[in-house]
């Protein structure tokens, strides 16, 4: 078993049928980094789409890829190297907030199809809503 980390570029679904079993298949090609890779689960097929960086892991099967695991790969790049100043002094206990919310958003199976600029900008989102709503 392999691990390529790499960018999707394209998503093709192909479905057909088995030359010898005659039974209908759905079939899912990423292209990672100029390189093809399939697989049959629907559950990586469905969730990841072109333009999201992800972590692949799968065997070579003698000119094919088959997929068997994929996850997106965390931006690990600061947002913004200066900390905001704050009048109240509770900024750097925001931002771990934030950070903390974003960290427990990445990992969650609704927030697969979101970029992690998105899921970044959510917790963000919600970490102004609870201080208004305590404040």
């Amino acid at each position: 078993m392999e691990k390529i980390n790499g960018k999707i570029t394209s998503v093709m679904k192909q479905e057909g049928e088995g030359k010898v079993s005659k039974k209908p298949f759905t079939r899912w090609v990423f292209i990672i980094d100029d390189k093809k890779y399939s697989t049959f689960d629907a559950k990586i097929g469905d969730t990841f789409k072109a333009g999201q960086e992800v972590e692949m892991e799968g065997e070579q099967d003698g000119a094919f890829w088959n997929m068997k695991t994929m996850k997106l790969l965390a931006e690990t790049e600061k947002v913004d190297s200066v900390t905001p100043k704050s009048n109240n002094g509770f900024t750097t206990m925001y931002v771990s907030y934030a950070k903390d919310t974003f960290l427990g958003l990445l990992n969650l199976e609704t927030a697969k199809g979101i970029e992690p600029a998105g899921v970044m900008k959510l917790a963000i989102d919600l970490v102004k809503q609870a201080k208004e709503a305590f404040s």
